[in-house]
């Protein structure tokens, strides 16, 4: 999966990123060709751990058996929590950040 720089426009893979910053849920990286910095859109990463955090929640009700009767229903909801996490992942965008946050 290529990663697009909202700054210049370059196509890079993942692995060509100079450096990253993790500050709490949000990620930001440093594009390799002009040194800008961007991430994924805030709202977006909030839906993408929200996402996560159904599949996570609806797993561990099934694994324990908690409610059992609804392991349908979590096993459903579960799904459309990865399947948005991962909407996201590959097709969300990225926006500037004018400098990394420490």
């Amino acid at each position: 999966m290529k990663v697009t720089c909202p700054h210049c426009q370059e196509k890079m893979s993942p692995k060509d990123i100079k450096s990253i910053n993790k500050n709490s849920i949000y990620v930001e990286k440093q594009c390799p060709s002009c040194d800008g910095w961007f991430s994924l859109n805030k709202r977006l990463t909030k839906i993408k751990t929200l996402g996560m955090t159904l599949l996570l929640i609806t797993s561990l009700l099934n694994i324990f058996g908690i409610k059992s009767e609804y392991s349908i229903i979590f096993s459903s909801i579960g799904l459309v929590g990865v399947l948005v996490a991962l909407l996201i992942t590959f097709i969300g965008k990225n926006e500037k950040v004018d400098k990394p946050r420490h």
